[in-house]
Parts: structure tokens; sequence; C-alpha cells
């Protein structure tokens, strides 16, 4: 088992390969992945003066001559939010716009889009917190998916409560959209912000953590959106802020035997 750990989009990124190449080259490939985040980074990061989408948002920059990185998010962000009526908004147009939502699932496919590209074919990749699993990917134990506790990773106490398993699933990703490692960063539709963590299981990392988003976004109205646009390609969890756990229809399918 070869382990990468790096640090971008002010976050953690870990991959773990199982491959027979030399330690050297899956570094290599691994550092190569991570100039592709590093680039979506510089792109779309809010907290950097500098980034295209800062300058895009202060009008130093017109739409007309963004990068086509940058047009192809603000397409898909467009399409995002009439897919779930609204839930995920990334306020397009305005001073405000911000597609954070979508960028670190979208360039976590990229960069495990190399990996694929170049040969690897057993891999997960962990960007903090949100887990892409490859096609190939043949390990039971990296098959298996820890859900967070509700507790930062960083606190005493901190682990999983759930564990999923995908082995010989068409479930390649999950992702889990909360308070307990941000806090309140989520543009709240539902005002009594009743979920306060949701995990989505999908075929893909992008779906996956726009749902989670939304549903953190607008509540029991997003859920039911969501469990009417699922079908079968997605399955979820909800923690309320009463206590509750709440699924949708199937997700006890993926709840590994222990």
């Amino acid at each position: 088992m070869h382990s990468y750990r790096a640090e971008c989009m002010g976050t953690g990124f870990i991959f773990q390969i199982e491959d027979q190449a030399e330690p050297e080259k899956l570094d290599a490939l691994c550092d190569s992945a991570l100039e592709v985040l590093e680039d979506a980074n510089q792109r779309f990061s809010l907290y950097m003066d500098n980034s295209e989408i800062s300058r895009l948002n202060r009008g130093e920059l017109d739409w007309s001559r963004a990068s086509y990185q940058q047009q192809q998010i603000r397409e898909k962000v467009v399409a995002w939010q009439e897919k779930t009526t609204g839930y995920f908004n990334a306020k397009v147009g305005g001073s405000e716009y911000d597609p954070s939502g979508i960028v670190k699932a979208w360039a976590t496919q990229n960069a495990a889009d190399f990996l694929l590209a170049n040969g690897v074919r057993g891999f997960t990749i962990n960007a903090g917190g949100d887990i892409y699993l490859s096609p190939e990917l043949e390990s039971p134990g990296l098959n298996r998916v820890g859900l967070s506790n509700l507790k930062s990773v960083a606190s005493e106490g901190s682990g999983a409560n759930l564990v999923l398993d995908l082995f010989s699933s068409n479930f390649r990703a999950v992702a889990t959209s909360g308070i307990s490692e941000r806090g309140e960063h989520i543009w709240r539709q539902d005002k009594a912000a009743e979920f306060i963590q949701v995990s989505v299981v999908g075929e893909d990392l992008v779906s996956s953590d726009i749902w989670a988003t939304a549903i953190i976004s607008g509540g029991k109205a997003a859920w039911k959106k969501f469990c009417e646009k699922a079908e079968g390609q997605m399955v979820a969890i909800a923690t309320t802020r009463q206590g509750e756990l709440i699924s949708s229809p199937g997700f006890v399918n993926v709840l590994a035997s222990l």
C-alpha cells in the first residue's frame, strides 16, 4: 500500500494506492496530480486576491476573457442550480459568486482522471473528508468508508459512527457536508437549519458533493427533491439538530457488516 499526503485548497488530501510500481514513480504521479489540484486552487480560490475568480468578481477581468476552466465551472454551476431547483446556489452574476461547492470535487475528479490515464488503477483519494474510489479498486478494506461522528477530526473523540462497504458497488464516491469542521459555511435557504450533516453516496464525486451541499442548504424540501431524483444513482443519510438520522431508500444496502 502506497500513501501520499499533501495540503491544498485549505485542506488535506490523502492518496492511497494499490500498485506494484516503484514508490518513487507513484510519488511522482501523485505530485503531478497535486499540480492539477493546485491549478484549480490558483484559479478558483476566493482567499487569493490575485486568483482569476477574485479578479472576475471585482470586475478587473471580463468574463469574455476568462479561462476555459472558469467558463466550464460556471456552466456546470448554472446547470446544477437548475437540477437542484436552486438549493445549490453559487450566486452567479454578482460579486458574491462562489462556486466552491463544486470546485474541490471537480478538481479531485480531474486529479483522479490523471492517475487513471497514467495507468494507476486501484486507489482512493480522501479530499478533506470527501472520498473518491477508483472503478477498479479491488481491496475490500479500501472499499470501506467511515462517516464522521459529528466531531471535528482535530477534536478528542473524533471518528466514525457508521461504516459503508462499497465493494462490488457502482457507487464510487462519498461526500459529506455539515458544520463539524467549518461551522456554518453554507448559504442556508432552510431558515430552521434543520440538517447539521449530510452524506451522499453516489457514482461520481461531483454529484455527491453538490447534493450534500444542496440538502444542507434546503433542508427537508431539498431532501425530498433529492429522493425524487436519486433513482438508484445515489443514496444519503442526514443528521438533524434533534439528533435524528434520516436515510434515503436503499441506504441500508451500503452499510458494512461489522
